[in-house]
């Protein structure tokens, strides 16, 4: 695998062409948003998945913004600053116990400070998820659902950002109201492209445990512990462990409900610290 440059016409053409596919998406994002009306419930800017599913006729769009600080990426054993442009989502209400999601960075921009100076920027990876309603809240027992999601090889590997792999990651996702709060985590099995030996696979075990509690009816307090755990002693690069917790909030206010958060890396390979902005509203598609 080369990190080197490689011909500039090729690579200019494929930027040009993702950059088309991205500007495209995103403004159609934009369009849904600034057509809608206040967000259903959802867990941004937490990692770990709600497993309450949007209203049946529902479009959720939602963006946002994060800067890490020192994140690292083993593949290319670059190191430095990252800065996520456009982390953006479209949620689409199926039915009343289905909900069908995109998402994804449309851009990474990397401030390299290990092994390398410079800048590097890249097309974030996008995913396509299915969340299916299993079982409904009651006074004894947790709303479940299950949740498989692909993840596409969108980015290049020759930029020394992203991986260029295909992963698969299914779930099963759990919460229950107490009190005020509600408490939700997520475990699951994930299998990532082995980056490389060829015709291999890292399989590894993800988890997510989350609360959110409403301080009133627009403001609320969100927290969570996120990873992943790879049985293997010495995985290869990009199939280690990762793990991080985060603290943030959520207001509803002109229509819109605005995020933001902080976040602290708990592995070596982890961002040491970061913070994350978003946004989020609902358009209608159907009653």
């Amino acid at each position: 695998m080369s990190w080197g440059n490689r011909s500039q016409k090729p690579e200019a053409r494929s930027q040009k062409a993702e950059w088309r596919i991205g500007f495209l998406f995103w403004l159609v994002a934009c369009g849904f948003w600034l057509l809608s009306l206040p967000a259903l419930a959802q867990q941004r800017p937490l990692l770990t998945e709600d497993p309450r599913v949007i209203a049946n006729g529902a479009l959720v769009t939602e963006t946002g913004f994060a800067y890490l600080r020192r994140a690292r990426f083993p593949l290319s054993g670059l190191g430095g600053d990252e800065f996520q442009a456009f982390d953006a989502g479209l949620h689409f209400g199926l039915g009343p116990r289905v909900e069908f999601q995109m998402g994804g960075v449309f851009h990474n921009f990397l401030h390299i400070k290990e092994n390398g100076s410079g800048n590097r920027n890249d097309w974030g990876d996008f995913s396509l998820s299915t969340k299916i309603k299993i079982l409904d809240e009651t006074p004894v027992l947790p709303v479940v659902s299950f949740r498989p999601t692909v993840v596409l090889p969108n980015s290049n590997d020759s930029k020394g950002i992203g991986t260029n792999s295909m992963s698969f990651f299914a779930s099963v996702l759990a919460g229950k109201n107490v009190g005020r709060a509600f408490l939700f985590g997520n475990v699951g099995l994930g299998i990532l492209t082995d980056t490389v030996q060829v015709r291999a696979q890292q399989d590894v075990l993800t988890y997510g445990l989350a609360a959110m509690l409403p301080v009133s009816p627009r403001f609320s307090l969100l927290s969570e512990w996120n990873g992943r755990e790879n049985p293997r002693s010495h995985p290869t690069p990009g199939g280690e462990d990762h793990a991080q917790v985060r603290l943030g909030m959520q207001l509803r206010a002109a229509g819109v409900r605005w995020d933001a958060g902080v976040t602290a890396g708990l592995t070596h390979l982890d961002p040491r610290a970061g913070v994350v902005f978003g946004l989020t509203k609902e358009f209608r598609l159907w009653k």
